[in-house]
């Protein structure tokens, strides 16, 4: 929504987000990238590359950095703020004032395609997608979104301002908090990976009868699954947030304000502590418990507990410092290999010229 530069500033101040102001009181009406702006723009620079492309193209207001701010002398009818932290003031600024916007007057709250079962909750400041799915019992908060064909089983619960994109699926009695964003195609509340086998090695499942609890501000990607607890919760903890196609198993716990990106895979009964960062294709077997301010990198495979801060790296797993030499040292091998054989050709002349 278009805002005046003062207003924004004004509100943001109050915030400690932006700190500094000068120039013209724009009308900032959209978010573009430095090198694709111009009139109404509004850019976040913190490169001095781009400082003259910004004020080429008469870009509507730019958030940069105390160290840039001179640079925009030449900005002509633009507002100049500045900002402590730069990435920050994009997150906050964008989500305030030029996000996607999930909620339009001019549609209906529940759409007429929608099913929503009688003895459902639904807030009525909720909003139902096209042929979306509300089961018995269910209950879908206030400001809550279901955007096109989103399932929410029976006995599931939705907190205020939380967000499905198009096609989630929330299992039954799952709850999710307030604020949570789920991407496209992701399931919570899967049955459990549990089986039991016979004498002749066949399986028999195991009915997994606990839920899933996704707790406040959490986001959780793009076409991840979640399975649900054997009896108690799988739980995600407020301010984690999850990539795309990352596998929680059942019973799994994740503590507050982790990272947790693409293709993680955790077993089982996994306890994970607070502010945990892991790079891609991170696995962890089952019934391990890592530390808080844990970071876990290079495709790190956990096969043991990791009770001690700090960043880890490998398989086996080992501390990233001795990882990166390990890593050194492999790559080193060729040349090691080929000046052995070398210096045994030589031993060997030797010893034939001796006898």
């Amino acid at each position: 929504m278009p805002i005046r530069a003062s207003a924004l500033f004004d509100e943001f101040k109050e915030r400690n987000i932006l700190s500094g102001f000068r120039g013209d009181d724009a009308l900032l009406e959209r978010v573009t990238a430095a090198t694709h702006c111009g009139p109404g723009a509004l850019v976040f620079v913190d490169r001095a590359e781009f400082v003259a492309a910004v004020c080429e193209r008469g870009a509507a207001g730019v958030i940069t950095t105390p160290e840039l701010a001179d640079a925009f002398a030449g900005l002509a009818g633009g507002a100049v703020m500045t900002t402590p932290d730069l990435k920050l003031a994009r997150a906050l600024v964008i989500q305030a004032h030029f996000d996607r916007d999930l909620r339009p007057e001019d549609e209906p709250r529940i759409h007429p395609s929608a099913v929503v079962h009688s003895t459902a909750t639904v807030d009525p400041s909720a909003r139902i997608g096209a042929h979306a799915f509300v089961g018995a019992r269910a209950a879908i908060g206030p400001d809550a979104v279901l955007l096109t064909g989103v399932v929410v089983e029976d006995g599931a619960r939705i907190g205020a301002r939380t967000v499905l994109h198009p096609k989630v699926v929330v299992g039954y009695d799952c709850v999710l908090g307030d604020d949570v964003i789920v991407r496209a195609g992701t399931i919570l509340g899967s049955e459990g990976f549990g089986f039991a086998q016979d004498q002749q090695r066949k399986s028999h499942r195991i009915p997994q009868l606990g839920n899933v609890v996704i707790e406040d501000r959490v986001v959780v990607g793009a076409n991840c699954c979640i399975d649900r607890g054997t009896h108690g919760a799988t739980r995600i903890a407020s301010g984690t947030v999850l990539d795309n196609l990352c596998h929680i198993a059942h019973n799994v716990e994740i503590g507050e304000d982790c990272i947790l990106t693409a293709m993680l895979c955790v077993a089982g009964s996994t306890k994970i502590g607070k502010r945990v960062i892991t790079s891609g294709q991170t696995g962890i077997i089952d019934h391990r418990v890592i530390g808080d301010d844990v970071v876990l990198l290079h495709r790190a495979g956990v096969a043991t507990d990791v009770t001690e801060a700090g960043a880890y790296a490998g398989v086996p797993l080992m501390p990233l410092r001795e990882h990166v030499k390990r890593e050194g040292s492999i790559r080193r091998l060729a040349g090691m290999r080929e000046a052995l054989r070398a210096l045994e050709a030589r031993i060997e002349a030797l010893e034939k010229g001796g006898g």
